[in-house]
């Protein structure tokens, strides 16, 4: 072997040392770069999760409608002496007596307040979606004089009609529903609902 070809020879291996260098070294960059990524990418979905965790749903504070919904109420709107009912929900009473049939009236008052009218904006808004309040829509009444915005439905339930009436104001919504054997006076329950309404905030 010539001086000549052994010095091609270490400069053949010197340039393919660099190149394997160079590679080792782009490809060490490239994948520090992508734990570098990966790790922002992950602290960042973190954030945005407990963000969106932090920003979930507005939830109501704890309210005992029965405070602005008494037993005198319910017997007043239902025109017969009541008691109360503790197994459901919100603020209830049903008839005292049952009919002949062991059939009872009912009523229930429920009130969801918020901290904010921001966060109560937000919760009336999906309430108005689920229960496709839309004025024009069949069976509902759009009510005046009564919160912000307020609606009334009635519908016949087989044997009984069920009267549904929400209304909307600043931090909170109500619900009032009533089921009675005999179809139901509205004006008592916008009276009632103007009553409870005047109790709160």
């Amino acid at each position: 072997m010539s001086f000549h070809s052994g010095s091609f020879d270490l400069h053949a291996r010197g340039t393919r040392n660099r190149r394997v260098l160079t590679f080792l070294f782009s490809g060490s960059l490239v994948l520090g770069a992508a734990l570098v990524y990966h790790s922002f990418a992950a602290q960042a979905s973190a954030l945005v999760v407990a963000a969106a965790t932090a920003q979930g749903d507005p939830q109501p504070l704890n309210f005992d409608a029965c405070t602005v919904f008494s037993a005198a109420d319910a017997a007043q709107v239902l025109g017969v002496p009541v008691r109360p009912i503790t197994n459901v929900g919100g603020c209830s009473y049903e008839a005292a007596k049952a009919t002949s049939g062991g059939w009872r009236r009912n009523i229930a008052a429920n009130v969801s307040k918020y901290k904010s009218a921001a966060e109560e904006s937000s919760a009336w808004g999906d309430l108005k979606i689920l229960r496709h309040l839309e004025p024009g829509r069949r069976n509902l009444t759009v009510l005046s004089g009564i919160g912000s915005e307020a609606y009334m439905q009635v519908l016949p339930n087989r044997n009984a009609f069920e009267a549904e009436l929400w209304v909307h104001k600043s931090t909170w919504h109500l619900r009032l529903i009533s089921v009675t054997e005999q179809s139901p006076s509205s004006d008592a329950l916008k009276a009632m609902a103007q009553r409870i309404a005047a109790k709160l905030p």
